[in-house]
């Protein structure tokens, strides 16, 4: 009796702890080595009240600190927000911003920017086949992309495209290319990835990162 009142105690202790877990699993599992399953999602999750609003003026923040790494006695690197760079980048895709009512906002989880917004589901292509899409839920959808940069060569950056929804649809890795094809026209210079959009920088910019929640931005050494 006293080993089956132990084992009882045991049995409730090990359920009162794996409770316990579950209840704080939002604390705990963001801290999480990136090779644990469900690491990345967990995250998203904690971080998702740290996503802030894109604006023009954030955009222009961000102009100006690539202007600012120009100067000889700049540090060798500069960071932005999330949002403020991720405006730099819509703005210089697009010449202007997503609609104000579409509140597009970014955020850096990991080693990605994400950002989320809307996407006016014509500029797909293929109407007819959308009518019936566009009854249910208009012409505009949620969308989040998410990825992160590489210098392609002085002058000229992307921004790989990693992740892509549309609706709360996760759309294929191997899709993404058309779909960014169909969404930006524009020139995909040789040497880009098939999954990347063309952001303009200046020609000293020699790398960028996101990181611990930033957009580091480094300048060649002179």
């Amino acid at each position: 009796m006293g080993c089956l009142r132990r084992l009882g105690c045991l049995v409730l202790l090990a359920v009162l702890a794996g409770g316990a877990l579950w209840i704080t699993g939002d604390r705990w599992r963001p801290l999480l080595p990136d090779w644990v399953p469900g690491t990345d999602e967990a995250r998203a999750i904690a971080a998702d009240t740290g996503w802030a609003l894109v604006t023009p003026v954030g955009a222009t923040r961000a102009e100006h600190a690539l202007a600012a790494l120009r100067d000889r006695s700049a540090k060798i690197y500069t960071w932005v927000s999330p949002a403020d760079f991720a405006g730099y980048v819509l703005m210089d895709l697009s010449g202007r911003l997503p609609p104000e009512g579409d509140s597009t906002e970014a955020i850096v989880i990991a080693s990605q920017l994400r950002v989320r917004t809307s996407l006016d589901i014509r500029a797909l292509g293929g109407q007819h086949v959308w009518e019936t899409v566009f009854d249910v839920i208009g012409t505009r959808a949620p969308l989040v992309l998410a990825g992160t940069f590489d210098i392609v060569r002085p002058g000229i950056a992307e921004f790989r495209v990693q992740e892509l929804s549309i609706h709360g649809v996760r759309v294929p890795g191997p899709m993404i290319p058309r779909l960014l094809r169909r969404v930006d026209s524009g020139l995909h210079p040789v040497g880009m990835a098939a999954n990347a959009l063309l952001v303009n920088v200046p020609a000293y910019v020699a790398d960028i990162r996101a990181s611990s929640g930033k957009i580091l931005i480094y300048k060649s050494e002179p």
